[in-house]
């Protein structure tokens, strides 16, 4: 087993817990050769083999199977916890928010529904049990969970101070994909090396 990969799958557990994206029932992956490195609040990473995991691992896996993440990253942050609860979508509030997770970030009900949601995209909300995020590489899926949680405290607040201004969708989505195409090569280039892939 790769330990530098190893390493950087509790690296990125504990970060959400450093950068207060934390909650009950927290888990990091990364896809590995047969299966996935897999981490809780056990806090202990163990190889699953493919086809072989259980409760909240399987949610993992199966976004495996149906997409091309190389990372998932579940995180229960209070802002985004609170939106999941309320079953809403946040629609992109911030130019981070359009560029990092997307036009929007849906909420949907269970794991199926989770894994066919991040197909299109690479962040849901899961109702009541806070969202996911896939990436590349260990960091992206970090940092869409980051920028989700910020995302979703600018929609709340200012839900509560009289509405959001909410980017144009096309511009959006113009956003994302000159984000995906130009910007975040560079930066899953250097990750990968970093986290021992």
């Amino acid at each position: 087993m790769n330990e530098k990969l190893k390493a950087s799958v509790l690296q990125y557990f504990d970060r959400l817990r450093e950068y207060g994206l934390h909650g009950e029932g927290d888990s990091v992956s990364v896809r590995a050769e047969g299966g996935m490195l897999f981490v809780d609040n056990s806090r202990e990473v163990k190889f699953i083999k493919t086809g072989e995991g259980s409760g909240e691992a399987k949610l993992h896996e199966g976004i495996y199977a149906k997409t091309d993440a190389a990372a998932v990253v579940h995180a229960h942050p209070d802002y985004v916890n609170a939106v999941s609860k309320a079953g809403v979508t946040i629609p992109a509030v911030i130019d981070d928010m359009a560029q990092i997770v997307g036009p929007t970030c849906r909420t949907v009900t269970g794991a199926e529904a989770a894994a066919k949601e991040l197909k299109k995209r690479n962040s849901c909300l899961m109702k009541g049990d806070g969202a996911v995020t896939t990436g590349r590489t260990l960091n992206e899926a970090f940092t869409c969970m980051m920028v989700l949680q910020k995302a979703a405290i600018c929609f709340v607040s200012a839900s509560v101070l009289g509405g959001n201004v909410i980017i144009n969708g096309f511009e959006a989505r113009l956003m994302r994909f000159v984000y995906k195409k130009k910007y975040s090569k560079i930066n899953t280039e250097n990750n990968l090396e970093r986290e021992g892939k």
